[in-house]
């Protein structure tokens, strides 16, 4: 069952299927409603201190947001928390077609912002995805709370 998931997951991420797919899906399958469904991915938080890190770091570096959520669930997150304002970037794996740890998607953020691995920091709470960025040649900071992410972010920045 949870390949079904992580395909559906990918789907998604990948723009393959919609976000309301998803949620159907994920409904019919766990035996909840849609609402019920809805609910649960409501509960996303954007951290606080997050934010007031990627604040700082914006008035000095170029920022991008690279992320693999679909863009239907994470579009009105963005708009409605005002993060546009803080990312020179924003790239979303389902408008792409390619999720992370793949090269592509890294490419084309750094096309983007204008800059080469080398110059790149990326973080990430998913490993495989902070271990991707490096096989390119970014430097990167695999988040496993927030204390030891900003540490180690203050250590690759100091240089």
């Amino acid at each position: 069952m949870e390949n079904n998931f992580q395909q559906l997951a990918n789907d998604v991420n990948t723009g393959k299927i919609s976000w309301q797919k998803l949620v159907d899906e994920t409904a019919a399958r766990i035996g909840k409603s849609t609402q019920e469904v809805d609910a649960m991915f409501a509960q996303q938080r954007i951290n606080p201190a997050m934010l007031a890190l990627v604040t700082k770091l914006h008035k000095t570096y170029k920022t991008a947001l690279l992320t693999n959520a679909n863009h239907e669930f994470l579009e009105p997150i963005i708009q409605e928390a005002g993060l546009a304002e803080l990312f020179d970037v924003i790239t979303m794996s389902s408008h792409v077609g390619v999720t992370k740890p793949a090269a592509p998607i890294f490419h084309h953020t750094l096309k983007r912002l204008g800059v080469q691995p080398g110059e790149a920091v990326f973080v990430d709470d998913v490993e495989r995805n902070a271990e991707g960025a490096k096989v390119l040649g970014m430097q990167a900071v695999y988040y496993q709370n927030f204390e030891q992410m900003k540490i180690d972010l203050e250590k690759i920045l100091s240089k």
